[in-house]
């Protein structure tokens, strides 16, 4: 069969991405029996990712349960201890993919009374961006209004997190949709995938990244490794995730010296390092997201 024979029609991708959609709305519909206050962390992105199996689908990348000022990149490590404290604002992102087909979808859990405001005006400045989003329209046009809508509410986007266009296998295109309003931006396609992300904090308005990470990407860079246990995570990689973020805990078993494999990757430039990222100290941070796909007169929400 050749390879234009096999390459999907645009029906069927879309069957896939809605798919995806199905299982990561079912699995949304499971978190408030997972996300409590007193509740391991591990044990919501575990349980989660083992949703997302049952049900069809491969995660997209690690389940994220981000606290508080962290907004972004935030999973277990293995033997992780965190649990969700209370009074705490709990991002919790979860991706779906069917056949390399992503859903990408996040809610907050907002356990202070002082911050449901800061939820509402997530979802809010999301709710307006879905609202406006079709064929013809650009992405900065998309960032004004999530912009001006989480200003309206009296607190400020993140300017340097952003949605992005999905692909096969692939989880940030080369498109974004940004959280402010810019001078440019890209046009939205009609049958083009976006994950619609949107962050409001009460800090600055800007992440900044920690000096580690627990989630990894394999790039297309070869260079030669030393250490056997790089060499069999290298195959992993490849054959398994595809170009797809995944977790350190999701092969600690498979691989005894996985941080030592890890670590080389990384220092050659062969893993990319998703480093936790945060608002200042003492912040919160909002997120709603859901995956759309853009039709000539709107869009088709594939994840609610």
């Amino acid at each position: 069969m050749s390879e234009e024979e096999n390459e999907l029609s645009r029906e069927e991708k879309e069957e896939r991405y809605r798919k995806a959609g199905e299982i990561a709305q079912a699995v949304k519909k499971e978190l408030e029996k997972l996300v409590k206050v007193g509740a391991r962390v591990i044990d919501i992105c575990e349980s989660v990712e083992k949703l997302i199996r049952e049900k069809g689908g491969q995660p997209a990348f690690p389940c994220n349960v981000s606290m508080n000022n962290v907004a972004a990149h935030y999973t277990s490590p293995p033997r992780d201890e965190t649990i969700i404290e209370d009074e705490s604002v709990v991002k919790v992102d979860i991706g779906v993919h069917v056949d390399g087909y992503i859903a990408d979808t996040a809610v907050t859990f907002c356990f202070n009374s002082e911050f449901e405001r800061l939820k509402e005006a997530a979802e809010a400045a999301l709710k307006v961006a879905l609202e406006n989003i079709k064929a013809g329209v650009r992405t900065n046009e998309i960032g004004r209004l999530i912009e001006e809508k989480i200003r309206e509410y009296g607190y400020r986007p993140i300017r340097n997190l952003t949605g992005h266009l999905l692909e096969e296998y692939s989880l940030h295109g080369a498109k974004t949709i940004p959280n402010i309003g810019l001078p440019s931006g890209d046009v939205m396609e009609e049958g083009e995938v976006f994950a619609v992300e949107v962050f409001a904090t009460t800090g600055t308005g800007v992440v900044r990244e920690a000096p580690y990470a627990y989630i990894y990407r394999l790039l297309p860079v070869r260079v030669p490794v030393r250490l056997t246990s790089s060499r069999k995570l290298l195959r992993i990689a490849a054959d398994r995730f595809k170009g797809l973020p995944f977790a350190e805990r999701w092969l600690v078993k498979e691989i005894p010296a996985v941080k030592l494999a890890l670590k080389e990757l990384s220092t050659k430039g062969i893993l990319y390092e998703y480093k936790v990222l945060s608002d200042i100290k003492g912040s919160m941070v909002a997120q709603a997201e859901e995956t759309v796909i853009v039709r000539k007169d709107g869009c088709e929400i594939t994840t609610s």
